[in-house]
C-alpha cells in the first residue's frame, strides 16, 4: 500500500505544491509509504530544499505504444497509471490516489478504480472547467472511488459540508514554520505584498497612495517568485503587508507576513478569517478599495504616534499565527486522518 500525491509540475514558487511536498513528508516520517507524483520525468521543485520520494508517471513512447494496442486488443479494459521511480510499476487497487481540486470534472476519472482522496486547497476552485448552462452536473466528489476530502482551513470545510453533504470533508491544519517566518521586532518603513493577484485592485491601491502623496517615507517594495528565506527576510524586515488575495482556500502569505510580526492590512479571502482578526490586523471589505487606501493612510499618518501599539499588534498577530498553526497540530491531522482512512491496510 503506497499513498501517491499527483502534483502540478509548476517550476515557480507554489504554496499548495510545497504543502503536497510536506504531506509526503509527514507520512513518511509516520512510516506510511508515500510519493509525490509528477508527470514530467525528473521533475522536481527546486525552489525549496527536499529529499521528498518522487514518482512519475510513465508516458514514454514504448507506454503510449503499449496502450495503444492493448485498446486495440481489449477495448472495455481501464488505462492504469503506470510509475517510474516507485518500488511498484503501476498504482492498484490496493494503493491511493491523491489529487488536487484543480483538476475539476474530469477529476475521479484518473486512475479508474484506485480508491482515492481530494485534497482541497482552494474551495473557490472547486468548480473550476464546469460549465454555466443549466443543464445538471455530477461532481466527482460524489465518485465511489472518493473516499474522503481533506480542507485546508475552517472556511473551506463550511463550504464543502454544505455542497457535498454526504461526502465525508476533513480539515486539517497547515503550519507556519518557525524556523523561517518568525517575529521581528526592529522593522524598517517599507510596505510589502505580492501583486500577482487581484491585479486590477493592487494597481488602483498602489496607485492612489502614490496620487495623493500618502505614502511619505514609506517604500513599496513588490515580491514574486521569491524563495521562502527571502520572502521571510522581507517580511520581517517590513512594517506592513498588503494583502489582495481575493477568494483563498487558506492563504498562506497573510499568516506568514502575520507570523513575522508585520501590521497586516487587506482582504482575508474567505480562509484567512480565521487568522486575520481585527485585534492585531486590519481586515477591509473584499472590494471595498476606498477602505483599502484609507486604511492604508491611517496606519501611516499615526504609526509615529503610536509605535508601541503597533509593536504589540505585530507580536499579538505572531504569537497567534505560530501558537495556532504548529508542525505538531499539522502532523497530528494528516497522520490522523490516514490512519483512519488505513484502518487494517497499515502492517
Amino acid at each position: 500500500m503506497t499513498i501517491y500525491f499527483l502534483t502540478p509540475d509548476y517550476n515557480t514558487p507554489s504554496g499548495g505544491v510545497q504543502i503536497i511536498y510536506r504531506h509526503v513528508d509527514i507520512l513518511n516520517a509516520n512510516h506510511i509509504p508515500a510519493f509525490v507524483l509528477h508527470r514530467t520525468m525528473d521533475h522536481r521543485c527546486s525552489w525549496f530544499e527536499n529529499q521528498t520520494p518522487v514518482a512519475y508517471w510513465d508516458h514514454s513512447v514504448q507506454r503510449r505504444a503499449y496502450f495503444k494496442l492493448r485498446k486495440y486488443l481489449q477495448p472495455n479494459r481501464q488505462r492504469e497509471i503506470y510509475l517510474r521511480g516507485s518500488k511498484s510499476s503501476v498504482i492498484g487497487p490496493n494503493d491511493f490516489l491523491v489529487l488536487p481540486e484543480i483538476y475539476g470534472p474530469e477529476l475521479a476519472e484518473i486512475g479508474p478504480n484506485v480508491p482515492k482522496v481530494i485534497l482541497n486547497q482552494g474551495c473557490y476552485l472547486t468548480f473550476q472547467g464546469y460549465p454555466l448552462d443549466s443543464k445538471p452536473i455530477v461532481p466527482p466528489y460524489g465518485h465511489k472511488d472518493v473516499k474522503g476530502v481533506l480542507i485546508n482551513s475552517e472556511d473551506g470545510l463550511r463550504y464543502l459540508r454544505y455542497v457535498f453533504p454526504n461526502q465525508a470533508v476533513t480539515r486539517f491544519h497547515l503550519s507556519i514554520d518557525p524556523a523561517i517566518f518568525f517575529y521581528q521586532r526592529e522593522k524598517k518603513r517599507q510596505i510589502c505584498y505580492t501583486p500577482r493577484k487581484n491585479e486590477l485592485v493592487v494597481r488602483q491601491v498602489v496607485n492612489i497612495l502614490k496620487a495623493r502623496n500618502a505614502l511619505k517615507d514609506f517604500e513599496l517594495l513588490p515580491f514574486s517568485e521569491l524563495p521562502h528565506a527571502k520572502v521571510a527576510k522581507l517580511m520581517q524586515e517590513s512594517a506592513i503587508f498588503l494583502n489582495f488575495g481575493q477568494y483563498e482556500g487558506f492563504g498562506l502569505p497573510p499568516a506568514e507576513a502575520m507570523a513575522c510580526g508585520c501590521i497586516t492590512v487587506g482582504y482575508h479571502a474567505g480562509g484567512g478569517q480565521e487568522f486575520m482578526k481585527p485585534q492585531f490586523s486590519f481586515p477591509v471589505p473584499c472590494g471595498d478599495v476606498l477602505s483599502y487606501v484609507r486604511t492604508i493612510e491611517n496606519i501611516i499618518d499615526t504609526y509615529d504616534q503610536e509605535p508601541e501599539r503597533y509593536s504589540a499588534m505585530g507580536k499579538a498577530a505572531s504569537d497567534y499565527v505560530l501558537g495556532t498553526y504548529t508542525q505538531q497540530r499539522e502532523t497530528e491531522d494528516i497522520v490522523g486522518f490516514w490512519h483512519n482512512m488505513l484502518k487494517g491496510r497499515l502492517s
